[in-house]
């Protein structure tokens, strides 16, 4: 009781536990002491940035969404908290950060087209299904934007992991590791690099 509220549209995805297990995974592999640059992918309501930069004050976190709204929300969820942090409206497959993030974090649709039941709501379908951008998408967004020695953690169902194996070697970077997430007993985090590093 007591701490930060984070409200969300009610025709979006709500927060789920991936959010939980997404920033959980961050904290636990990344040092707390180092200054980061940190990109919460498909930021949603802000609910990821907002929960690592109130637990890692000296990390720079911003996030990139396509949904206006839910930008607009996202900074309202940030002011909110007392944060200051940027929320980007913009499209995963064109964007290009003016710095190289060193921890990438995203938590993206993972529904491919006609795979599941569509909602009325199309803030709802856009944040389930692969509408405006797949997995190879997201990972040249990551390759794109990521620094030469920085890392990624993308969250996805493990039947859609040997995808995005092939996918990760056809961009130019190595999956380190799967990592367990908490609550998800059928999605992994992958633990993501550029190809040698």
């Amino acid at each position: 009781m007591g701490g930060p509220c984070i409200r969300q549209a009610p025709d979006s995805q709500p927060v789920s536990h991936a959010s939980h297990a997404l920033q959980k995974a961050a904290l636990e592999l990344f040092e707390p002491s180092t200054r980061k640059r940190v990109l919460d992918l498909g930021s949603g309501c802000g609910i990821v940035a907002i929960m690592l930069a109130l637990q890692r004050p000296n990390w720079l976190v911003e996030g990139l969404e396509i949904q206006p709204d839910q930008v607009s929300l996202a900074h309202k969820n940030a002011e909110h908290c007392g944060l200051d942090i940027t929320f980007h409206h913009g499209d995963l497959r064109s964007y290009q950060s003016s710095q190289p993030y060193d921890i990438i974090v995203s938590n993206p649709p993972w529904l491919t087209p006609g795979s599941g039941k569509a909602s009325p709501s199309q803030a709802r379908n856009l944040s389930r299904f692969e509408l405006l951008g797949g997995m190879e998408d997201v990972l040249s967004c990551v390759k794109r934007n990521l620094a030469p020695d920085g890392d990624a953690l993308l969250l996805y169902p493990q039947v859609r992991v040997p995808q995005l194996v092939d996918l990760a070697k056809n961009t130019m970077l190595d999956i380190i590791s799967p990592l367990a997430a908490p609550d998800l007993s059928k999605h992994i985090i992958c633990h993501i690099r550029h190809k040698g590093q």
